[in-house]
């Protein structure tokens, strides 16, 4: 592993805190298998700022055999941009693969090669640990898990509080399906429940990438209907429909698919973005005030919040009254949940405006044709605000004029993002 500066070492000591101590969990799961929504800037933060030690034996390496295979993966979302070596040289990610023998399953053993790989001094930079399971989740009982895996994880939490721990659910194992989903539904239960951190691993394999659920599947991707009848193998049939080298890469994946270990590395670098402090897409959240034509005004965005980035950072709203007037808010303060001219009032004062601009749409009569749009990078880069900075949590909505309103004002519900660099 190689060694961090002290500045950089400060930086990480808070992003620790704030990872496993934090407001809320962080869950990589099916969801997070698209790297086109990460950022590049926290891709690069992630080779820059993590020093990860992972523990695994053949399961668990469909991460980071897939992780290799994306460096090559030139002609879709892959390339050297992913790159990753122990010790983190050429610019690569710092991941030390098998740092630790064994995996989680060998109880107490992962534990205690835990503690002596983090209290060797040669290992100081290290502020991720992850370890994966063999099949071990399918023969565990509920009492089980908190005592060999749930306890150890949180003790070891406390014990080492400046480095980042991962949990991680076992594969699927249709021999032994209720079990084992009951067991992986602990694991995520106390991970959202205690705000911590999760790779999904059941999760991911069992979704294709267009979203598919398969309700009774296997760890290589085979599936079953509800009777018992094998149907086939849902990464088998989405490789043979789509183009190799384009939608998908072939690589090794110990017990499995190829497409399943993409799968698994491009989650992995959605986590490993999220721990070097990328905060996950802009939130949408509070409830709209319906409209005087009976439409629920909605707030979006497209792009990401960045204090460099060139391309713009989009927010949205549609479903407004046409050709009326209309403000951008925001606030800096957080949260917030106040009755206000018949609607409600979603970010914390104080507010700042952005320029009023016209809703558009259909001529009239009044109907919900009208939107609004705000680039938000344009704004923080032309200087407009100097409170928006890197790590700045922004909250907001659009107030709309809406005349046959008894308040003669529109809010559509609000959005919440962080600042990215």
């Amino acid at each position: 592993m190689r060694s961090a500066p002290p500045a950089i070492s400060l930086i990480l000591c808070l992003l620790c805190a704030s990872a496993s101590g934090a407001d809320r969990p962080i869950i990589v799961d099916h969801t997070c298998a698209d790297l086109t929504r990460v950022p590049s800037q926290w891709i690069d933060a992630a080779r820059d700022d993590l020093h990860i030690a992972y523990g695994h034996t053949s399961h668990g390496s469909q991460i980071t055999t897939g992780m290799t295979g994306l460096v090559g993966f030139t002609g879709g979302v892959g390339g050297p941009q992913f790159a990753w070596n122990n010790g983190g040289t050429g610019g690569a990610l710092d991941l030390h693969d098998n740092a630790m023998p064994g995996d989680v399953g060998y109880y107490p053993h992962w534990v205690n090669h835990t503690r002596a790989y983090l209290d060797d001094p040669a290992n100081a930079d290290v502020n991720v640990i992850i370890w994966s399971w063999c099949g071990q989740v399918s023969g565990y009982t509920q009492q089980d898990m908190i005592d060999k895996y749930l306890a150890p994880m949180t003790q070891l939490e406390l014990d080492y509080p400046l480095v980042m721990f991962v949990y991680m659910t076992g594969h699927l194992d249709y021999w032994s399906m209720a079990n084992t989903n009951a067991r992986n539904q602990q694991i995520r239960d106390y991970c959202t429940a205690n705000d911590k951190i999760l790779y999904d691993f059941a999760h991911i394999e069992s979704y294709d990438p267009d979203g598919t659920y398969f309700e009774f599947a296997n760890d290589d991707c085979r599936y079953w209907d509800a009777g018992g009848t094998l149907l086939g193998n849902w990464a088998v049939e989405w490789q043979d429909s789509h183009v190799q080298g384009v939608d998908w890469y072939d690589c090794v994946s110990a017990h499995s698919e190829p497409l399943n270990a993409n799968q698994k590395a491009y989650a992995a670098w959605w986590l490993w973005a999220r721990l070097a402090g990328w905060t996950g897409e802009p939130r949408l959240y509070c409830t709209a005030k319906l409209n005087s034509q009976a439409c629920s005004p909605a707030i979006g965005f497209s792009g990401f919040p960045s204090v460099a980035d060139p391309v713009s950072f989009e927010v949205s709203a549609t479903e407004v009254i046409n050709n009326k007037a209309g403000i951008y808010f925001y606030g800096l303060s957080g949260v917030y949940a106040v009755p206000f001219q018949g609607g409600w009032l979603c970010a914390a004062p104080p507010h700042r405006r952005t320029p009023v601009q016209s809703s558009g749409g259909n001529p009239p009569p009044d109907d919900c044709s009208g939107s609004f749009a705000f680039d938000f990078n344009a704004w923080m880069q032309g200087g407009h605000d100097v409170f928006l900075t890197v790590g700045v949590q922004v909250n907001g909505q659009y107030w709309y004029r809406d005349p046959a309103s008894p308040s003669t004002t529109g809010l559509t519900d609000a959005i919440e993002f962080v600042i990215g660099p």
